[in-house]
This record gives structure tokens, sequence and C-alpha cells, in this order.
């Protein structure tokens, strides 16, 4: 198959920011910031777009504030694929930088770092360093450390172990910069619950293109979730295996989730250079976490709308 040679980047052009968002104010309010302060290349300029998610706080209001398009998503019809989309579809630019309402970026030259590698022709999506925030519990810590690491890395089709799930390499959508032609070729997928990046990933380098992870742009990000809304994440990463690899749900398949879920958090609970008292809450909550686990498998979907259940687990 002969590679598309993507357009290389200019600096006379619009560069466009999809932020999603739902009832995180205080959030977009410090993101937002971030953004505002960032160093632009010469001839720049940013354009922001909010794809809201019906939120009621005041969320659009603070978005407003800074400036940025906002497109709103109705709750019955989020997924985050189809949510991604929607902003691409509003922005003008070449470039797309993806960002979760709950980012920070770490110092104002993170723009300018996340466009560098597109001077290169075959880079059809960067993804930054994403640094855990001090609250971050011990998973999060452990996770961030071992998929961003320090030093940058470069992916190509015969370069990265990868499979359809995103399992090994994921240019994560949390702090992501996407050229506006490679999602034309390939949108993100609608249908996933969670997870849309993985595939997509993929797919990119399946068709002999390049992803760069980029360990200079650095972002503030991770999650600090009650055992309900930690479920629902996890359910939602297992469902988009699941529909991936065409398997099906089981119980003795739901045993082993929670058995592999409360290895690794023993697991990391047990890692070096951790504060002691992330590592006690660790092992307190654990009973809590596998007990929504269990909620979560046996609540009915057939029957309910999975938007209304996603917000009861979601809070």
């Amino acid at each position: 198959m002969k590679t598309k040679q993507y357009t290389t980047c200019q600096c006379d052009k619009v560069v466009s920011v999809v932020i999603r968002v739902r009832n995180a104010a205080a959030h977009m309010q410090r993101c937002l910031a971030g953004l505002e302060r960032q160093i632009l290349p010469p001839s720049v300029r940013l354009e922001i777009i909010v794809v809201d998610n019906g939120s009621t706080d005041e969320s659009i209001l603070v978005a407003r504030r800074y400036g940025a398009k906002i497109v709103s998503i109705e709750p019955d019809e989020f997924t985050w694929g189809r949510a991604l989309n929607m902003g691409f579809a509003r922005a003008t630019g070449h470039i797309v930088l993806l960002l979760s309402s709950d980012t920070y970026t770490s110092d104002s030259n993170w723009l300018c770092e996340m466009l560098k590698p597109f001077s290169d022709s075959k880079v059809a999506a960067v993804y930054g360093r994403q640094i855990p925030y001090r609250d971050a519990p011990v998973d999060e810590r452990v996770r961030l450390k071992k998929t961003f690491p320090a030093v940058s890395q470069r992916f190509n089709q015969n370069g990265a172990t990868v499979d359809p799930t995103g399992r090994g390499m994921i240019a994560s959508n949390a702090c992501a910069a996407i050229r506006r032609d490679a999602w034309e070729a390939l949108p993100y997928d609608e249908i996933l619950a969670g997870g849309e990046e993985g595939p997509w990933s993929y797919e990119v380098l399946r068709r002999g293109h390049a992803i760069v992870y980029q360990a200079s742009a650095k972002v503030y990000h991770s999650h600090s979730d009650g055992p309900l809304k930690q479920a629902w994440r996890h359910w939602e990463l297992r469902v988009k295996d699941e529909c991936l690899n065409g398997s099906r749900k089981r119980r003795t398949v739901t045993l082993r989730w929670m058995a592999s879920f409360a290895k690794r958090r023993l697991r990391n609970c047990l890692c070096p250079g951790l504060p002691m008292e992330v590592r006690l809450k660790g092992f307190a909550v654990l009973p809590l976490e596998l007990l929504a686990f269990a909620v979560i498998d046996v609540v009915p979907k057939k029957h309910v709308q999975l938007a209304k259940l996603k917000r009861l687990f979601w809070g």
C-alpha cells in the first residue's frame, strides 16, 4: 500500500484545539488559562472548540469567556468518538489539538512542542506526556509513569507492537494533536464505548504513517475517581476490547477481570517511591472498587439507555 504523504505543517495557518467537557467548569477554567499563556509560532492563530455534553454548571460560560466556539452534543447521543468527530467537523485548523478539560499545560511552550514533529510529512499524530496531579491515586501514578516516560519515541508501521484494542501504545486523546486530513481519511469510531484512540492509532500505523510521542510537551492530567466512576471507565474499556476481539461476556471473564484489577492494585501499592498515604488509600478503597465492578456487571443494560446509566455511575 502506498503511503499518503500529508502536507507539511505550515506556520501561517489556524491551529485548532478541541476540548470535550461535561460539568467541569473549574477544570475548564484552568485548562483554558493554560492555553491562553501559550507562546504561538509566528503567524499562527489559535482556535478553541469546546464540545459540551449537556453541562448544567458554568462550563459553557467559562468557555465563552475565552472566546471558544461551542458545539453541543446531547448526553443520550454522546460517545467519546462522536464528540471528537463533531469537534473536528467544526475546526478549521490544519492541525487539531485534543485536550481533556481536566488537563493543564505545564509551561508556555507546550503547543510549540506538540507542533514540532509535524515538520515530517509522514507524521499523522502526536501525543504528549501526562504528569499526575498531587491527588492522583496509586494506579494513576504507576500507569502514567509507565505509559508516558521522559524520553520521546516514534512509532512506525513496523516499529511498534500494537493491536486493534490499543494495547501496547495509545496516542492518548487527553493530550494529542492530529492532522486534519488524517482525521478526514479516518474519523473516530462513534460506536465504541471508550478508548477510541486505540483502534484509530492501530489503523494509522497499519496504513504506513507515523505517530510521535513528544515527551517535551507536558500536561498535568490524572483521574481521581470514586469507585462507581472508575468502575464505569473500566467497563467501557472492557466492552471496547470485547467488541474488537469478537468475544462475549462470560461470568468467568468478569471474575478474571476483577482478579486482574486486584492483583494490579496490590502490585502498584508495593512500587517504590510512592508516598505511604497513597499506598494505604490504595489498599483501603480496593474492596469498594471491586464491589462497584460487581454492581456494574450485573446491572441490566439492554433495557435501559446507556447514557442514563452512565450518568448514574459517572455522578
